[in-house]
């Protein structure tokens, strides 16, 4: 995971251990991390990921893909590095990760636009920075967060690709903007989405409502940027 300027450096020992880790979560919170398949040669063990990550105080949100390194002697793990975009983290950190500006939060008006119409259109970024073809779905809010949830549960093509990039466009009520999606296992929160969801679309029968409710392995939360 991303170190951050406040935990980089060298760490020794159960109290290094420590102090890094309060130092990362100071100021970074995690917000997916994914492990790839490891790859081991000579003591050393190679293991790809990716992470999505949100910096603070600057709120920006950083994609980015890494290597760890681990070096094992007797059995024991003897060294731990990562490689990672050291250049995103800082830009992160301040604030402009590729020339964007920081996440902001919805307005008063567009939460209230979104979550009275029935569709929002959702159109997530694929790998190569592309937008994926938008298509209808659902959104609901509760409190003042939206939410959103694929009704072909972890099937649904549209729901991996903005797993995969955690960033995207949506268009709903009038309102057009960028979005970064953030991952929901809260079991609490997810108790209200699925009251928010009978709510809004009851209506519509649990032929449709059902699939909804049992789609909570794929919450998102709607972020703007």
């Amino acid at each position: 995971m991303p170190m951050g300027r406040g935990a980089a450096g060298s760490r020794i020992g159960p109290e290094g251990i420590r102090q890094s880790l309060t130092a990362f979560f100071a100021a970074v919170e995690p917000l997916a991390f994914e492990l790839g398949t490891m790859v081991e040669a000579g003591g050393r063990v190679l293991v790809p990921g990716r992470y999505t990550s949100r910096f603070h105080p600057s709120g920006s949100v950083l994609d980015s893909e890494m290597i760890m390194r681990f070096t094992v002697t007797d059995g024991l793990i003897t060294d731990y590095r990562v490689f990672e975009d050291s250049l995103g983290i800082t830009r992160a950190h301040l604030g402009h990760q590729d020339g964007k500006t920081p996440m902001t939060t919805w307005t008063s008006d567009e939460l209230d636009r979104i979550a009275n119409a029935d569709e929002l259109e959702m159109a997530p970024v694929r790998r190569d920075g592309t937008l994926r073809g938008p298509v209808p779905i659902w959104v609901v809010r509760e409190g003042d967060v939206l939410y959103v949830r694929s009704f072909r549960g972890t099937d649904g093509g549209w729901w991996r690709t903005a797993r995969a990039t955690h960033a995207g466009h949506v268009r709903s009520g009038g309102v057009d903007k960028d979005v970064v999606f953030e991952e929901v296992p809260d079991h609490g929160t997810n108790d209200r989405v699925d009251t928010a969801y009978r709510s809004k679309y009851g209506r519509f029968g649990d032929a449709y409502v059902g699939p909804m409710v049992a789609a909570r392995a794929t919450t998102l939360r709607l972020l703007p940027r």
